[in-house]
């Protein structure tokens, strides 16, 4: 209140959105709280329990996620604990002296629809986890799957270690289809490595990604991950929960998507891949290259697959 009024909110429209996280706007009313604010980013949690993402109009399109007509967010006066009103299909963040309204009206809806690789040539599958490690491995920022970063303490060295056996041992299950060993596979990797979505994480969303397209070899994956993050909600973040749990869908962010539709496409130049990977690369500090190193992974393991049929 400014000399005992009420402020009006300021009208802020959403560009795009999640068509799904669209659609349960339109009946979702009740109070949330803000989770997490970044600079490009505010996480929020809807009355349902729900974390959803608000992210600046510069930001590409993701899962549970609006991109707000906003160039950031710094400065709005936003901290975690404020409230959110959902009602009438907006979204008010009830900033003292100085609330937003959010306008989903008319926003672009957006599916996260990736292509069918199952048309690979033989050995394509191959190629494209070569292409991709590739270029992970030139450009990637170590600290993550990549390995730990030169000089290094024990700590950063151990989690490094870790991870690569946590990897070999859930591709080494895959292959065998042995359930169990999956299951500890994922558990092993599961909030493994710092950060909102620790590189563990980021790993198997890679391959979560994969598993979820037709005819993957890779399927058993998903029920033992679903059924992972169902038993073990406080091994990681909140963050993480909603990405993995995406990802289980197929749902992942755009970047990569992108990624897949130029692997997809096996009459493109190896170069046209380059945009999309540096798209991914630069998602977090090391998230991006530890997504492609689980898709770099469960491509090898496709082809292999391929080759026992």
């Amino acid at each position: 209140m400014v000399h005992g009024e009420l402020v009006p909110p300021r009208e802020v429209r959403v560009l795009s959105g999640d068509a799904e996280l669209l659609d349960r706007l339109t009946a979702l009313t009740g109070r949330g709280t803000v989770h997490s604010v970044f600079t490009r980013v505010v996480n929020v949690l809807t009355p349902r329990g729900e974390l959803i993402a608000l992210t600046a109009r510069d930001a590409a399109d993701a899962p549970r996620a609006l991109v707000v007509d906003v160039a950031n967010w710094a400065g709005q006066g936003l901290v975690p604990g404020h409230g959110v009103t959902f009602t009438d299909q907006c979204l008010e963040l009830d900033i003292p002296r100085h609330p937003l309204r959010l306008t989903p009206a008319g926003a672009r809806a957006w599916r996260p629809v990736a292509p069918s690789l199952a048309h690979l040539s033989p050995g394509g599958f191959a190629a494209a986890a070569a292409r991709l490690d590739d270029l992970n491995r030139m450009h990637g920022p170590r600290g993550g799957m990549l390995g730990p970063v030169p000089g290094a303490g024990p700590m950063e060295a151990a989690v490094a270690a870790a991870l690569d056996e946590g990897r070999t041992a859930l591709v080494a299950a895959l292959r065998d289809r042995n359930d169990a060993a999956i299951r500890r596979g994922i558990l092993a990797l599961l909030g493994l490595g710092p950060g909102l979505t620790p590189a563990g994480d980021d790993f198997l969303t890679g391959l979560a990604l994969l598993a979820a397209l037709p005819g993957s070899g890779l399927a058993p994956l998903l029920p033992a991950l679903r059924d992972t993050l169902d038993e073990h909600p406080g091994r990681t973040t909140d963050l993480s929960l909603a990405t993995l749990a995406e990802a289980a869908s197929g749902r992942v962010r755009s970047e990569l998507i992108d990624v897949l539709r130029q692997l997809a496409d096996e009459s493109r130049s190896p170069r046209a891949l380059h945009v999309p990977v540096h798209a991914v690369l630069a998602i977090g500090h090391t998230s991006g290259s530890d997504t492609l190193s689980g898709l770099a992974a469960g491509l090898h393991l496709e082809e292999e697959l391929r080759g026992s049929l």
